[in-house]
């Protein structure tokens, strides 16, 4: 602990973005994909602590190609190091079907949260309610389980987050959210699209992680121009408000750039404030050079237990063999980096 204070007696309030980024080093796979044949993928969950039982718990949507599997479930992962994981549960897109009675195609984001009230496991899916056959999916919404214990079974809930109706902001998809509790307050900042396909970052917030309310829109530094976006992430408390850190993308003349982003969240007037943005390149052996990740789904979460900051990457795999070029032929790894403090 003094070590830390003397590492942090030039700064306040969070652990700066800037040094997280600087610091981060590679220190192992978490999870694999189902197999390596093209679009098969693992990831896009949420990176929590369970610091009663000292585990480390990460989700995870696996997904194939083949056979027009793809995301056919909702995985839960637990680990004593935060790199080795072992399954502990899952939903498969039939139950949430079953359950629900709503014909899901698809389960992409997925986020674990355990309510401070009830003790209760939280845990959101995004999930492509149609139409049939169209490859990425149309209409997304988010829905929510629950659970008294991490091996299930699992009770359907509602729907968290869905779409709105008419021509707003979050008319065809509101997924991918990024879930967080700030201060006893559920807040999500999820992907929402509208009926021109234009992305923005939406927020709804929430008393109990189960009745949501909407907030509306995000600008981004005071523009609602589109040319940074968030694909999930984490909140973290910071003395000025709640700040996002993840992984944002942009077009740079015709490619995409992914940027490691933090960004400070006015709730209020409903702006993100740009903190820090800086091009994310592959650190480890295990990233492709020419583009690290392909759906830039990542998780970050504060570990109290080893005094460290871990940063977990969809990565796009750099073998010849799995290395193509559309997002329905590359194979994507979960891994995980830390940021001593």
């Amino acid at each position: 602990m003094e070590h830390m204070w003397k590492k942090y007696s030039f700064w306040q309030g969070l652990p700066p973005p800037q040094y997280i980024f600087k610091n981060l080093r590679f220190i192992g796979v978490a999870l694999e994909p189902p197999d390596w044949k093209p679009g098969s993928w693992c990831g896009a969950g949420k990176a929590i602590i369970d610091y009663e039982n000292e585990e480390y718990l990460l989700t995870s949507r696996p997904r194939k190609i083949e056979g027009g599997a793809r995301g056919y479930a909702a995985e839960i992962y637990r680990s004593k190091d935060g790199v080795k994981f072992s399954l502990v549960s899952k939903i498969t897109k039939e139950e949430v079907t079953e359950k629900s009675g709503i014909k899901v195609w698809s389960i992409e984001g997925t986020q674990l949260l355990k309510d401070p009230l009830t003790g209760n496991w939280h845990f959101y899916l995004s999930v492509d309610t149609g139409p049939e056959y169209v490859v990425g999916g149309v209409f997304w919404d988010t829905m929510l389980f629950v659970s008294d214990d991490l091996k299930g079974p699992w009770k359907y809930k509602g729907f968290a987050i869905r779409r709105g109706h008419g021509r707003v902001f979050d008319s065809v998809q509101a997924r991918n959210a990024t879930i967080d509790i700030i201060d006893g307050l559920w807040m999500a900042i999820y992907r929402a699209t509208d009926l021109d396909w234009r992305y923005r970052m939406g927020l709804a917030v929430s008393s109990d992680g189960i009745y949501w309310e909407k907030k509306g829109p995000f600008t981004v530094d005071g523009t609602a121009e589109h040319t940074h976006f968030a694909t999930m992430g984490s909140i973290f408390p910071g003395s000025l408000g709640p700040v996002l850190i993840g992984l944002t993308w942009r077009n740079q003349q015709g490619r995409i750039v992914v940027d490691f982003t933090a960004y400070r969240v006015d709730d209020l007037n409903m702006n993100l404030q740009t903190i820090f943005r800086a091009p994310w390149t592959a650190r480890s052996k295990y990233e492709d050079k020419e583009r690290p990740t392909y759906g830039h789904y990542c998780t970050l979460v504060h570990d109290r237990l080893r005094n460290r900051i871990l940063f977990y990457l969809s990565a796009v795999d750099p073998r010849p063999e799995t290395k193509k070029e559309g997002w329905t032929e590359v194979c994507v790894r979960e891994l995980v980096y830390e940021c001593p403090l």
